[in-house]
């Protein structure tokens, strides 16, 4: 029998942006059913924590913070989605 690994609140996260393709609010990565499984409230956190280790872009708008794909990240998988 094969199992599909489950996807830790991190790796939705990433996968969320990534395939966004323009920069994701905040407020979208909390309580949400995305196609890879549920973000609960703590995703924003998360986030940032991706963001602090470079995973993901951060970007302040007023008072409202945006994520997006990291440069590096983008580089990586040979360009943009």
């Amino acid at each position: 029998m094969t199992y599909m690994k489950k996807l830790t609140q991190g790796e939705i996260v990433e996968l969320v942006v990534r395939h966004a393709g323009k920069p994701v609010p905040s407020w979208d990565l909390q309580k949400v059913q995305t196609y890879w499984g549920w973000l609960g409230t703590s995703a924003d956190r998360i986030a940032r924590k991706l963001a602090e280790n470079g995973r993901l872009d951060r970007e302040r708008r007023g008072k409202y913070v945006y994520y997006s794909c990291a440069e590096k990240q983008l580089e990586f998988l040979g360009g943009k989605l």
